[in-house]
């Protein structure tokens, strides 16, 4: 839990200083100290320097990369897809951002378990009704069994001794 939010405030520290759009504000050079180490030469970034992703764009990263990982694409899919929508083609950078959305899909599942479970049993009985109806019984049945598996009133079943030779 500890390393979750090390990493989000990791990705959030980016942009300490925003302005009321959300957009980074990158601080001024400090006009009463000489230009040196710590206090860089005004304005004279690269055409490719891109700022740093604001609290709002990290979230919808993490937000779209769920989507991703929820869609089962390929890595090298997500890192195409994070280069052309993040403007992000570092390999770390991108892991970061699949690890918290992989963390928080999976602290998702654990919170809204119940609610899950419910979706899950009623998706199961309108297959089973479905296989009823064209007469796959044993489909229903199996389905059946998954619901009460899922419901507690049936453990799943015990593989068998394997026979010693």
């Amino acid at each position: 839990m500890d390393a979750d939010l090390e990493l989000l405030d990791e990705l959030r520290e980016a942009a300490p200083q925003q302005d009321a759009d959300g957009q980074p504000r990158w601080p001024a050079v400090d006009p009463s100290r000489p230009v040196g180490k710590g206090n860089p030469p005004r304005g004279r970034r690269s055409q490719s320097h891109k700022p740093r992703a604001s609290h709002m764009e990290v979230e919808t990263r993490i937000a779209e990369a769920q989507l991703w990982i929820a869609q089962r694409l390929p890595l090298a899919v997500i890192r195409e897809k994070a280069a052309q929508n993040w403007g992000i083609s570092n390999i770390k950078t991108i892991s970061k951002y699949l690890a918290l959305a992989r963390q928080r899909m999976v602290q998702e599942l654990l919170t809204d378990r119940r609610r899950h479970q419910a979706e899950q049993i009623f998706a199961l009985n309108e297959c089973a009704r479905r296989a009823m109806e064209a007469e796959q019984f044993n489909a229903a049945v199996g389905a059946f069994r998954v619901i009460a598996e899922i419901g507690g009133l049936l453990r799943a079943p015990i593989k068998p001794p394997e026979p010693r030779a």
